[in-house]
């Protein structure tokens, strides 16, 4: 299946496998036989043709025959669309308590060092 969807996008764009093998950085020849289902693509390269021909892996994948990629409801998944970042939500305004043990006991020895070091009086 995923072959057809291959074959079907890229004459819908009017491109050769030399074309697509390129802006993939791949040969041609892996590009073919990604085309007659001789080979998979690894899950990063399915990502990447889905995101070229702005489909779904589930079309290039045969799972559903619609080519529009669908909206998720899932608030981290848009995350970019709405201008937040759902782990800023989740942290304290206190950046200390985002910090681990040790990285929050090397900055009280610090801060205690400068102290003293810059006391009045000493």
């Amino acid at each position: 299946m995923l072959g057809k969807r291959l074959l079907y996008l890229r004459n819908k764009r009017g491109l050769t496998q030399e074309e697509l093998a390129k802006i993939f950085c791949m040969s041609r020849s892996t590009y073919a036989q990604y085309e007659v289902d001789r080979r998979k693509p690894d899950y990063d390269t399915l990502q990447k043709i889905a995101d070229y021909f702005e489909v779904s892996t589930d079309f290039l994948l045969g799972r559903t025959d619609d080519t529009a990629m669908e909206k998720c409801n899932f608030p981290y998944l848009l995350e970019s669309e709405q201008g937040y970042n759902t782990q800023d939500a989740h942290r304290s305004d206190d950046p200390m308590e985002d910090l681990p043990e040790e990285a929050r006991k090397a900055l009280e020895e610090f801060k205690e060092f400068i102290l003293r070091k810059y006391r009045k009086g000493d």
